[in-house]
C-alpha cells in the first residue's frame, strides 16, 4: 500500500468496519420502510375490495385504520428519499403530512373534536364497521407513534440526527409494549393498535432509527470495540430477559388484577436498562477513543517520520519485507527506487533549515503522489527517499523513475524555487530477483543512486549488476 501518512491507513482501517455496518444498518432501515410500504398497501387494498382480513388480521379485533396507513406510507416514503439527489425541501414534506393526520387524532382525542373523519378515506367502511361493533380508529398510542416518527425524520431532514433518534426510539416504545400487551393479553397495553399497526411500527420505528446509524447512540451500538460488543449484548438481554421472566411470572403466580401493574413495571424496567446501557456505551466509547488516539499517536511516533508523514526506515523495512515475501511467492518482479535530494546541502545553507524543511515536505508530497496505492514510500533519513514498487519490471520503474524525476524538477516551493533555483534529484534503480533481501537491494540501488550522483546528478540510472 502507498504510505502517505501512517494518519490517512489508521483512520481508513479503523473506519472500514463502522462504514461497513452503518452501510448494511442503513440498508435495512430503507429494506424495512420497503417492506411496511408494500405490506400496508395491502391493508388499502382491503378497504378497495372489501376484504377486512387485510387490515383487521384478528377476528373482530382492532384494524388498520386509513389514516394510520397514509402515515405510515408517508414516513416510508421520507425513509426512502433519504441520500437521493433531490430538493431539501421536498424530503421533510412526506413527513409533515403524516405529522399533519397524527396532530389531529391529537387534537380530537383531547379535546373531544371529530376533524379526523374529514380527511378519513373509506369513511363509508368505517362507519358500518362501528355499527356492528367494531373498533376501526387510529387511537392515541398510535398517533403519538407515528408524530414521533414523523418529527424524527423532520429532524433528519435538518441534519439534527441526536434528536432524530431520541424521538425515534420513544415512538419504537409504543409498538414494544403494544407488543407486550398482545403477549401477555394486557388490552389496554395495545388498546386500538392492530397487530398490524404494531408490526408496522415496530419496523418503521426501526428504520428509523437506523437510518442515522452513523451518529449518536446507534453509532456507539454499532461499534466494533469491545464498548460495542458488550451494549449489544446487553441490550438483547436488558429487553428479552425481563419480558420472558415478566410473562412466565404472570401465567404463573400474578393474578389477573395486577397484570397490568406487572406487565407495566416489566416495560419500564427494559427501557430503563436499555437507556442505561446505552449511555454507558455512549460514555465508554468516548474514552476508549481517547484511548485508541493515544495508543495511534505513539505508534505513529514510532513508525513514521514527523516532518513529512512518510513511514520511517523501520516501518519501511518491515513492511519492504513482507511485500518482497509475496512478490517472491507470486514470482513477479518488483524494484526499489532510492531518491536523493542534489546538493541539499546547499538548500540549508542558503535559505535555511526552515526553508529546507519545506522542500523535503513539498518532495515527500510529489513522491506520494506519484506512486500507485500498492507502493511503498518512506524517508530512510536526510534527504534521501526510497519507494518499493510492487509487480513493476525495471522498463516500468526506469518510466515512473523518470516522471518523480520530471515532477521533483518542476515543483515549485515558495521561498525557494522562486527566489534560487529549481530542486532536482537523482534516482537509483534496482529490481527485486527471489534470492535477495530488503538490504541487499537498498545496497545495490545505492549503488545505481551513486553512479547518478557522480554522472552530473538529476538523472536516472538503473542498476544493471556489478
Amino acid at each position: 500500500m502507498a504510505i502517505a501518512t501512517f494518519e490517512k491507513l489508521h483512520n481508513e482501517q479503523q473506519a472500514l468496519t463502522y462504514d461497513q455496518r452503518i452501510r448494511y444498518v442503513k440498508v435495512m432501515a430503507k429494506a424495512f420502510s420497503l417492506g411496511c410500504f408494500l405490506l400496508i398497501l395491502l391493508s388499502i387494498t382491503g378497504y378497495i375490495f372489501s376484504a377486512p382480513q387485510l387490515y383487521r388480521p384478528l377476528l373482530n379485533g382492532a384494524a388498520t385504520n386509513p389514516l394510520t396507513a397514509l402515515s405510515v406510507i408517508f414516513i416510508s416514503l421520507t425513509v426512502l428519499l433519504q441520500q437521493k439527489k433531490i430538493s431539501k425541501y421536498i424530503k421533510p414534506i412526506f413527513s409533515l403530512l403524516s405529522l399533519v393526520i397524527s396532530s389531529t387524532i391529537i387534537f380530537d382525542n383531547y379535546f373531544n373534536t371529530d376533524l379526523a373523519r374529514h380527511i378519513t378515506p373509506f369513511q363509508a367502511v368505517i362507519n358500518n364497521e362501528h355499527k356492528l361493533g367494531l373498533s376501526n380508529s387510529m387511537g392515541i398510542n398510535t398517533a403519538i407513534m407515528l408524530a414521533c416518527l414523523s418529527l424524527s425524520m423532520i429532524f433528519t431532514s435538518l441534519n439534527k440526527k441526536i434528536t432524530s433518534q431520541l424521538l425515534a426510539f420513544i415512538g419504537m416504545a409504543v409498538p414494544m409494549l403494544s407488543i407486550i400487551g398482545y403477549a401477555y393479553g394486557i388490552s389496554n397495553f395495545f388498546g386500538e393498535m392492530s397487530i398490524l399497526t404494531t408490526t408496522y411500527g415496530l419496523l418503521l420505528a426501526l428504520s428509523v432509527l437506523c437510518i442515522n446509524a452513523d451518529s449518536g447512540a446507534v453509532y456507539a451500538l454499532l461499534s466494533p470495540h469491545i464498548g460495542g460488543r458488550i451494549a449489544r449484548f446487553q441490550v438483547m438481554l436488558g429487553y428479552v430477559v425481563p419480558v420472558l421472566i415478566g410473562y412466565l411470572f404472570i401465567k404463573t403466580i400474578v393474578s389477573s388484577e395486577v397484570e397490568d401493574l406487572f406487565g407495566l413495571y416489566v416495560v419500564i424496567i427494559s427501557w430503563f436498562i436499555i437507556i442505561l446501557i446505552i449511555s454507558s456505551a455512549i460514555i465508554q466509547e468516548r474514552v476508549d477513543e481517547k484511548r485508541r488516539i493515544a495508543e495511534f499517536a505513539l505508534l505513529k511516533a514510532a513508525t513514521h517520520d514527523s516532518l513529512t508523514g512518510l513511514a520511517n526506515r523501520r516501518r519501511f523495512m518491515d513492511l519492504a519485507e513482507k511485500e518482497i515475501g509475496n512478490s517472491k511467492s507470486k514470482e513477479n518482479p518488483s524494484c526499489l527506487l532510492m531518491v536523493d535530494i542534489d546538493h541539499f546541502k546547499l538548500v540549508n545553507d542558503k535559505a535555511g533549515h526552515l526553508v529546507g524543511d519545506k522542500v523535503l515536505i513539498e518532495i515527500a508530497k510529489k513522491l506520494a503522489m506519484n506512486v500507485r496505492k500498492t507502493d511503498l514510500v518512506c524517508r530512510l533519513g536526510g534527504e534521501e527517499f526510497a519507494i518499493l514498487l510492487p509487480s513493476t519490471d525495471k522498463s516500468g520503474a526506469h518510466r515512473i523513475a523518470e516522471k518523480i524525476r520530471t515532477e521533483i524538477e518542476q515543483t515549485h516551493i515558495e521561498g525557494y524555487t522562486d527566489i534560487y533555483s529549481n530542486v532536482t534529484a537523482s534516482i537509483g534503480v534496482s529490481e527485486v530477483t527471489q534470492t535477495e533481501k530488503v538490504d541487499y537491494i537498498i545496497s545495490n540501488a545505492d549503488k545505481a543512486l551513486y553512479t547518478a550522483k557522480e554522472t552530473g546528478r538529476n538523472k536516472v540510472v538503473v542498476y544493471e549488476g556489478d
